[in-house]
């Protein structure tokens, strides 16, 4: 048997995010945990993940809102800090090539 790595999973932060979505059974919120990912440590994220799994009353569909609202209590690494990616609008008018008619 050989294994094949997954392409894309191409750093410890994906390979991290990938554990935790397959764990709290939501592989579509891959992109929550890997903002996540780059937020926390590793060693916090996957005891966390592991207090959660290990809670027999929660029910499986709220394991990931319970991780979610547990991460509160955890540390932030210093300097950690996610690219914002919205764009901020531009205030004023629209710059054009025409000159105004007098």
């Amino acid at each position: 048997m050989r294994l094949t790595p997954d392409k894309h999973l191409h750093s410890r932060e994906h390979v991290l995010a990938d554990d935790l979505s397959r764990l709290m059974e939501e592989p579509k919120k891959f992109a929550a945990y890997l903002g996540i990912a780059k937020l926390y440590y590793e060693s916090d994220l996957r005891t966390l993940a592991k207090r959660v799994l290990q809670k027999a009353d929660l029910p499986r569909e709220a394991r990931g809102k319970y991780f979610f609202a547990a991460l509160k209590e955890l540390p932030k690494m210093p300097g950690a800090k996610l690219k914002n990616l919205r764009r901020k609008k531009k205030h004023g008018r629209k710059k054009t090539n025409r000159k105004r008619a007098e």
